[in-house]
Parts: C-alpha cells; sequence; structure tokens
C-alpha cells in the first residue's frame, strides 16, 4: 500500500503493518514519519527497538541474528534499518525480501531511505516490502508550495501569521524544512496564541547565520556599505559558506532585474510588485536599489557573482571574499569599484 505523509497517521491508528519503507529525501519528514511509526508500534507492545544504519561493509548476516534473538524482558521488537543511499545492495535485498516473506508478527520492520527515486521504488525488495505493509513516499516540497507548507505547520504549532511572517520566513530558510520546523517551534515559545509578524520572525532568527545573509541582502538594498561589510565580516569569520551569501544576493538582483525589464516595458510598478510577490516591507528597498542600480550595473553585479563562484571552486585566482566586497561597494555606492 502506497500513502502520503499526511495519510500516516491516520492509517496507523486503524491497524499495524508488518512492515513500513519510508522514501524521501526530506529528512524532517522522513524523520516524523519514522517517529510516528515507532510510536504506534510501542503503544502495541513493541518494546524493543534495534537501530541499524546501514554503510559500507555492513554485516546483513548479523542483522538477521540480531533480530532473531529474543530479549529476555521482550519478545515484539521493532527492526530499525535506514539506508542513506536506498540502496541495500544484493545482500541486502534478498534479507529484506527473505524478512518479509517470513513474516513474523512479534518483529516490525521498519526500513527508512534518506535517497528515493523511481529506480529504487520498481526495485524487487521495495516492491515486496510495499506490498507486504505500507510504503511512504516522500516527495521535496516545491518552493512554490513552501510558504504554504510553513503556514500549515504555524497554523498546527497555534500561530496566526501575518502573510508577510510566512513569505519572510521562507526566504529565510531557502527551502531547508527542518531550519523552517526549528524556527516556527522558536516562535511557538515567544508568542504561544499570538499573530507573528515579519517583524516577529526578524527578531526570532536574528541569531542565525541564515538571518545574517538575509541582514546582508537587505543593508546591500538599502545602501547601507558599512553594516553590509561587517556582516559580511562576521559570516567569513563564523565560517558560514560563502555560497550561501552570494545565492542570497544572487536571488535579490535577479528580482530587481526582473522587476526593472518590466517596469521598462510599461508594466505598473505595483502590478510587477503584486506579480512577483514582493511584500509591502521590501518594497521601499528594492525601489532604493534601482534608483541606485542601471541595467549595466546589474550585468557587473552578476559578473562578480560568477567569479565568486569561480573563486570558491577554485577555478579563478583570488578571494572570493574580497571579491564580495567589492561587489557589495558597487550595490551600495555604484561607480566606486571595479572587477577586473
Amino acid at each position: 500500500m502506497g500513502v502520503n505523509p499526511n495519510q500516516l497517521p491516520a492509517l496507523l491508528d486503524q491497524s499495524l503493518a508488518p512492515a513500513y519503507l519510508l522514501g524521501g529525501s526530506e529528512p524532517l519528514l522522513l524523520q516524523e514519519c519514522r517517529d510516528q511509526v515507532i510510536q504506534a508500534a510501542q503503544q502495541q507492545g513493541f518494546a524493543e527497538r534495534n537501530v541499524h544504519e546501514v554503510g559500507r561493509g555492513f554485516d546483513w548476516g548479523e542483522l538477521v541474528e540480531d533480530s532473531a534473538a529474543l530479549s529476555l524482558f521482550s519478545s515484539r521488537k521493532i527492526v530499525d534499518i535506514r539506508l542513506p543511499t536506498g540502496r541495500p545492495g544484493r545482500e541486502g535485498a534478498q534479507v529484506l525480501v527473505e524478512f518479509v516473506e517470513s513474516a513474523d508478527p512479534d518483529i516490525l520492520l521498519v526500513v527508512s531511505c534518506e535517497k528515493w527515486d523511481s529506480a529504487i521504488r520498481k526495485s524487487k525488495w521495495a516492491s515486496v516490502l510495499a506490498r507486504a505493509g505500507v510504503l511512504v513516499e516522500i516527495w521535496p516540497v516545491k518552493p512554490g508550495q513552501l510558504p504554504q507548507w510553513i503556514r500549515g505547520r504555524m497554523n498546527s504549532a497555534g500561530l496566526d501569521s501575518e502573510p508577510e511572517a510566512v513569505a519572510m520566513l521562507a526566504d529565510l530558510v531557502e527551502g531547508n524544512l527542518l531550519a523552517a520546523q526549528q524556527e516556527i517551534e522558536k516562535l511557538a515559545l515567544l508568542k504561544p496564541g499570538e499573530k507573528v509578524s515579519a517583524e516577529d520572525v526578524t527578531r526570532a532568527v536574528a541569531n542565525s547565520a541564515r538571518f545574517d545573509a538575509f541582514r546582508l541582502v537587505e543593508c546591500a538594498l538599502l545602501g547601507q556599505l558599512g553594516e553590509c561589510l561587517r556582516v559580511a565580516s562576521g559570516l567569513q569569520r563564523t565560517g558560514v559558506a560563502i555560497q550561501a551569501v552570494s545565492g542570497a544576493l544572487y536571488r535579490e538582483l535577479t528580482l530587481a532585474d526582473t522587476v526593472r525589464a518590466a517596469v521598462s516595458s510599461g508594466e505598473s510598478e505595483s502590478a510587477v510588485f503584486g506579480k512577483l510577490r514582493i511584500w509591502q516591507s521590501r518594497q521601499g528597498p528594492m525601489r532604493q536599489l534601482l534608483r541606485r542600480l542601471t541595467g549595466a550595473a546589474l550585468g557587473e553585479s552578476f559578473q562578480a557573482l560568477a567569479l565568486i563562484d569561480r573563486q570558491s571552486k577554485g577555478r579563478a585566482g583570488g578571494d572570493p571574499w574580497q571579491t564580495l566586497d567589492r561587489l557589495l561597494v558597487q550595490i551600495c555606492q555604484p561607480g566606486t569599484a571595479g572587477f577586473n
């Protein structure tokens, strides 16, 4: 049987299957599904749990012996097998199939794959597990779905969130669901049962590296060079990957270039802001940036970002953080820095 993560709780309330196959590359959702299965099993008397991380050289024979051994304290156990690659190999596949075909009502098999694709789904071992038990497929949350996902999580946490708060948090976490959930849990402690604004999100994540990268972008929009350089220096000192910073700048400059092109073609600025979902608090800083930078200046900025990318990968000479500083000067004070 195949279900999605949202259907799993109701299914567990009805009955417990002999095996569960969980597949997906979203660590948070994979862990939540695994926890739900294990909790349901423990409520039905599966008090013992053996966890097996399958890596190179993993001994499948030892797993079989371990699973067959009866505990002095409990005869019902959970065999929790974790496959980072989603591929158990020939021996492992055979062991999993035999496990299911000789099902023991006192053993619950839970297999979770951190990588999941159609090839794994169609493999013999996965098909056998899916037919004998429950297959839970966890697909990535797409960028356009992230705000809705965050809104749902906030509602579940008892938070009444403003649209701008949801949009800001979606921007800050950059698709990292675990980071989003952590920030939501923090907000639930700070604002229990209260309305959450964009300012609340800003204050809640003010000490995180992700926020510092976001803060750098905001200062760049406003032309605050001193603050930009200070934040960039702090990010470098704390070991933040420069790709996270340049990526945030790239997204914002691309958005600004889209606004510039649309307005130049005759669209109204307000209509463009609405179409691109640029919320009210960001419209002022975006206007300031576009007043400072021409299309040519934006082009130079993209060239600088490309250079930073090459430097960070060792494909061009120079220090990417120094190039970033020069780019920030160019964004905040156009015409005062070059990239040759």
